[in-house]
């Protein structure tokens, strides 16, 4: 069974400032918090080692965290594939993953590819690609355990 704690919305922006500004006037959400241009250790694109330049600004509502996504560079990312020469969109929602190897086994099982992989700050996360069967990605970020 898939895990069900769908936790994040994520969209594919031309400009961070901007997508929060109109999110801004429309919605009245504050406290976009803004990581610019990110680092991720052991980026693999499609299997291929990578290296995009990125930046997210993230808010989190009561139930929800919407995450905006603009990318900086043309390399080949999981965000060109679906929103290549400037679109816009829902990307992906993002799923908490308890047992993050057994979950990433089962959709690798059930036919769906890695697009995007790697470690932020400490964290797993994998962009399985399930647009032909959703329109979007899924997103499985290894869920955080802490101590004490």
């Amino acid at each position: 069974m898939f895990p069900l704690d769908i936790y994040q919305t994520g969209y594919v922006v031309n400009d961070i400032d901007q997508a929060v500004e109109r999110w801004r006037r429309s919605t009245g959400l504050d406290g976009f918090q803004f990581l610019r241009h990110i680092q991720v250790d052991n980026g693999l694109y499609r299997g291929q080692p990578t290296a995009i330049d990125f930046s997210v600004a993230v808010v989190q509502t009561t139930t929800l965290n919407i995450e905006f996504i603009a990318q900086h560079d043309q390399q080949p990312s999981c965000y060109r594939d679906l929103f290549p020469d400037g679109g816009e969109g829902l990307h992906h929602v993002a799923i908490r993953s308890n047992d993050y190897d057994a979950d990433l086994a089962r959709y690798l099982e059930n036919g769906f590819l890695s697009a995007f992989s790697g470690t932020y700050q400490g964290t797993r996360f994998n962009y399985i690609d399930t647009s032909a069967t959703l329109g979007i990605m899924v997103e499985l970020v290894e869920a955080r355990t802490t101590d004490g």
